[in-house]
């Protein structure tokens, strides 16, 4: 009986190594781009492209939905607003000259608490602001926020107005990654968001 079981173990314990080694196989030989199923966490680019409207020149689709957001949160858009749209919305038309092309990347510093944003725009904020319904709701802070989860692939206009699009992306950004889903951007939620979108923690 205990031969048996000593047989049985070892034939276990060869049938784990050999799944073992294939796992850890697999792992090496598809380092690289075509691990995006394992790598999801990491934005598939570095830098946020797209093109800067003014309100007054932007598309009627972009325009209608920021005035739309204006008016929900109690402003007058002026004509001089900047909604800026990535890329992958594909708003430009051929011959449209209204949209300036930009882009923006991600440095953040866990012992500052502070997150800068750079390239066609400069910003600094400080991770303990709290950006949302109830706290910031326009400015700066939101703009940063947006421009964060646009890196994500989160589809909203970074145009520092915190809408229904924006509360969307954080919850749903909040929920896949275990964090409080309340919409709002607090100091664990910027932690998450500046850890995945700063290329030097990749």
């Amino acid at each position: 009986m205990l031969r048996k079981s000593k047989k049985t173990l070892a034939i276990v314990c060869c049938l784990m190594l050999t799944f073992t080694n294939v796992a850890f196989a697999e792992t090496e030989k598809n380092t690289g781009v075509n691990m995006e199923s394992i790598l999801e966490e990491i934005p598939k680019s570095a830098v946020l492209s797209g093109y800067i409207y003014k309100y007054e020149n932007a598309p009627k689709e972009i325009k209608d939905i920021y005035a739309s957001k204006c008016e929900a949160l109690n402003i007058v858009p002026q004509a001089d607003d900047e909604i800026f749209v990535p890329e992958r919305y594909n708003f430009m038309s051929e011959g449209d000259t209204s949209g300036v092309y930009a882009n923006y990347y991600v440095d953040y510093n866990p012992s500052k608490k502070t997150i800068r944003i750079s390239g066609s725009g400069n910003y600094t904020i400080s991770t303990t602001k709290l950006v949302g319904y109830g706290h910031y709701t326009s400015g700066t802070e939101v703009r940063c926020a947006q421009i964060l989860l646009g890196l994500l692939n989160y589809n909203v206009l970074v145009d520092g107005l915190f809408g229904n699009d924006t509360y969307n992306a954080v919850v749903s950004f909040q929920r896949r990654y275990g964090l409080s889903a309340d919409g709002i951007v607090g100091s664990a939620t910027w932690d998450k968001l500046g850890r995945l979108t700063d290329p030097s923690f990749s």
